[in-house]
């Protein structure tokens, strides 16, 4: 069981990691990317190159990976396949299955765009101190399964004695 020490212990490692995704989501939501991509078109776009499976996402895939509604991921591959960023396809088997994939135009302007979340990233880990970022990582990892016991379980945690 988690002591109160490191119970505050885990709570400032959790508070370190939030500022560091914060910071990176601030980043990568309010500056423009290199390639005019919007970040929601450039978080799809690097979701399509990502994919390791020979078979191609469908929308319904590109929205849970990207944590968005149907809805919107529909609206968004509309808008990125008029300007050529990505192509659709029809399942043959069934027709409300539609594929996405990357063409080559869409993979150009992610390049540059990527660069740009890399270099947010990186500047992110700069300002949080990567020594210090590793360490939370690491202790969060060690950590949690034992920290989500004790903060889920609704008890407090143990007394020290003094």
């Amino acid at each position: 069981m988690a002591t109160p020490r490191r119970l505050a212990e885990t709570y400032r490692t959790m508070a370190h990691l939030r500022r560091f995704f914060e910071s990176v989501r601030r980043t990568i939501t309010t500056e423009p990317t290199d390639g005019g991509l919007t970040s929601a078109q450039q978080f799809a776009l690097l979701t399509l190159a990502g994919n390791p499976s020979e078979v191609p996402l469908t929308i319904g895939d590109l929205a849970r990976l990207t944590f968005a509604t149907i809805n919107t991921t529909s609206g968004l591959v509309r808008r990125m396949e008029r300007a050529g960023l990505v192509r659709t396809t029809r399942s043959s088997t069934d027709r409300r299955f539609v594929y996405v994939t990357l063409t080559r135009k869409g993979e150009r302007r992610l390049r540059p765009s990527t660069a740009a979340v890399v270099e947010a990233l990186r500047a992110a880990a700069d300002e949080q101190g990567r020594a210090q970022l590793r360490a939370a990582f690491d202790s969060w990892f060690e950590d949690w399964g034992a920290v989500i016991k004790v903060l889920s379980s609704g008890r407090r945690p143990p007394r020290r004695p003094r």
